[in-house]
């Protein structure tokens, strides 16, 4: 026990003797930093003013590129150097390539992206503590569901669609599941959503809102919305509304080319702007805005690029104070211009954070983004020029992301806990329940008569919903049903159409899961409407399940029994099977008025 005693005193000794010499020789570190070191307690880190930072460093704050995990240590230097202020974070599985994924699959793929994004997210905090002033990064998601599957692939559990969820009416269910998100994403590290869409869809043929919408009327789009921004923030997750002043009513996909929403001033206001109204009076803490022309607001620029609209209808109109963050950078209807000029115009317009980014299939180029963003910004700010950046834009956007940082708790050293419980499969499963829509009945096959007994269905889902469509079928087998059930891809062939009619034999009824994406596929609708006549001159009986998008169900006219999924995630389309099987009855109502296409 003396011996013991006497080394305790001789290590306390030495403790103390090399506290009191690092405080005399090592200026550089602070007091309170050496207590940390030697006790273990974690310290928050000092929170630094952005005119503290050199200029390369605001500019870093502002820089938020897109991320793909497992291939982020191109954006080592960047990192460590403080070019950087945070990241989107990304897959290349399900953007520029498709991993082959079955029901048996699913689970080992998601587990293992799973530890791929949290390796990623620990790497890049560890380079950020090593930048001269160690400030903690941004990380951030795209957390939206339905055609959003970008989470899904990097691990993460499915969201329901805001559609499924504006379809339940409850504004519990809405926030029950944005909370459920929230703890999700401080799950594996992360501490901003872009996101609730707050887009209104007005136009049944936009090719990128859709169900990532909560609907059609900018009311209950914004209600909706606001509810999200609170059940996100309290907590602990920063909410960016998107896509300023509205996305709803486009007809062209701006990852692709400038969309052009040529409506009135009041018409935009009331039917999509307004929609933008609750979430910033909720206190959202961004906005993300819209690679999108309106000539009523500003004929020359998009709102990504537009002061009219960022300072002063977005700002000085609406009151708006936070973080206002560009859309993609990458994206098609701006890439046509160059890193350089992007920064200016963005800048210029008021934007505070910039999502700097090359095309996907140039990521190499993204690593030199930041450098390049610097490199602009130092040299502009004293050019001379008339139309030179002052180093007041800079600085003031570098505030804004800095008290961003400050207000998520970033500089409290956060740890993160993968295995927390987030209560995500519970308000999952409750909104399924509350929001699967039994859009029409019109043989009254709800609940399903006892004479059927054998059920073939046909389920067209990409891979990555290859898991989720089979809980249809498991769940009639479980209730004492025969079921068959055969996946066929999205486009499918002839081929297809035989493994189709081949399930269907001796089934007394055909449920056909169908799967719009962007636009209607032509060859899956035209494989659907065969199934259907197949099932009506071998008299039995069929019924649709729109698996993802609503506006595809007027093109099945012959479709006498519909149900309404929004997206099929496994508890969505478990929910229909129990509406089928008179377990559950249906509650959702339809969140947006389908369109005539008889004409």
């Amino acid at each position: 026990m003396n011996s013991l005693c006497l080394a305790r005193g001789v290590f306390l000794w030495v403790r103390r003797v090399a506290f009191f010499s690092i405080i005399k020789f090592m200026n550089k570190l602070s007091l309170l930093a050496v207590f940390c070191f030697f006790s273990g307690v974690l310290c928050a880190a000092p929170v630094p003013r952005a005119d503290e930072l050199s200029l390369r460093e605001q500019v870093g704050q502002t820089i938020v590129p897109r991320v793909f995990i497992g291939k982020h240590r191109g954006f080592k230097k960047a990192v460590q150097r403080g070019e950087v202020g945070g990241f989107i974070l990304k897959t290349t599985d399900g953007l520029l390539t498709r991993p082959a994924l079955t029901p048996l699959t699913q689970k080992q793929y998601f587990e293992r992206q799973r530890k791929l994004l949290l390796k990623t997210i620990s790497d890049l905090n560890k380079w950020a503590a090593k930048s001269p002033h160690q400030i903690p990064l941004i990380l951030a998601f795209d957390y939206e569901g339905g055609t959003v599957t970008s989470p899904m692939y990097m691990g993460l559990k499915q969201m329901p669609s805001n559609m499924l969820l504006a379809a339940s009416g409850r504004d519990d269910i809405v926030a029950d599941m944005y909370a459920a998100q929230a703890r999700e994403i401080k799950a594996v590290g992360g501490n901003v959503s872009f996101g609730p869409v707050t887009d209104v869809n007005s136009n049944p043929l936009n090719p990128i809102i859709q169900t990532r919408s909560f609907g059609d009327e900018a009311s209950v789009v914004g209600h909706n919305a606001a509810v999200a921004v609170r059940a996100l923030q309290a907590n602990g997750v920063a909410a960016f509304n998107k896509h300023f002043p509205g996305h709803g009513d486009t007809s062209v996909d701006s990852h692709r080319e400038m969309p052009v929403t040529a409506l009135p001033d009041d018409e935009l206001w009331q039917k999509h702007v307004s929609a933008f109204v609750p979430p910033v009076d909720a206190g959202t803490y961004g906005i993300m805005n819209s690679h999108v022309v309106y000539p009523a607001l500003d004929e020359d620029n998009p709102a990504s690029f537009s002061a009219k609209i960022l300072r002063n209808l977005l700002r000085s109109k609406m009151g708006f104070n936070g973080v206002v963050a560009t859309d993609g950078l990458d994206m098609g209807a701006v890439n046509g211009v160059g890193v350089e000029d992007m920064v200016r115009r963005a800048y210029r317009a008021g934007n505070d954070m910039l999502l700097l980014s090359a095309p996907a299939e140039k990521m190499k180029d993204a690593y030199k983004y930041p450098r390049r963003a610097a490199d602009f910004v130092e040299k502009n700010v004293f050019s001379g020029a008339d139309d030179a950046l002052t180093p007041e834009e800079i600085r003031s956007a570098a505030e804004r992301i800095l008290a961003l940082k400050q207000t998520l708790g970033l500089f409290d050293g956060v740890t993160t806990d993968p295995s927390a419980e987030t209560g995500f499969a519970a308000a999952a499963r409750r909104a399924a329940e509350a929001g699967v829509t039994l859009v029409r009945d019109e043989q009254n096959l709800v609940p399903l008569p006892a004479e059927i007994k054998e059920v073939c269905a046909v389920m067209f889902a990409d891979d990555i919903f290859s898991g989720q469509v089979t809980a249809f079928g498991e769940y009639l087998t479980a209730r004492g049903k025969t079921s068959r059930t055969v996946i066929l891809p999205v486009s499918p062939s002839s081929e297809d159409l035989k493994t189709a009619g081949e399930c269907m034999l001796g089934a007394h009824l055909v449920a056909v899961g169908t799967s719009r994406g962007s636009a209607m596929n032509a060859s899956q609708l035209s494989v659907v409407q065969e199934l259907f006549r197949a099932a009506e001159v071998s008299d039995k009986k069929a019924v649709l399940v729109s698996l993802l998008n609503p506006y595809e169900i007027p093109f099945y006219p012959q479709a006498r029994t519909v149900l309404a999924l929004y997206g099929p995630t496994e508890d969505s389309v478990r929910t229909a099977a129990k509406i089928l099987m008179g377990d559950l009855p249906a509650q959702g109502k339809l969140p947006v008025t389908l369109p005539d296409v008889s004409r």
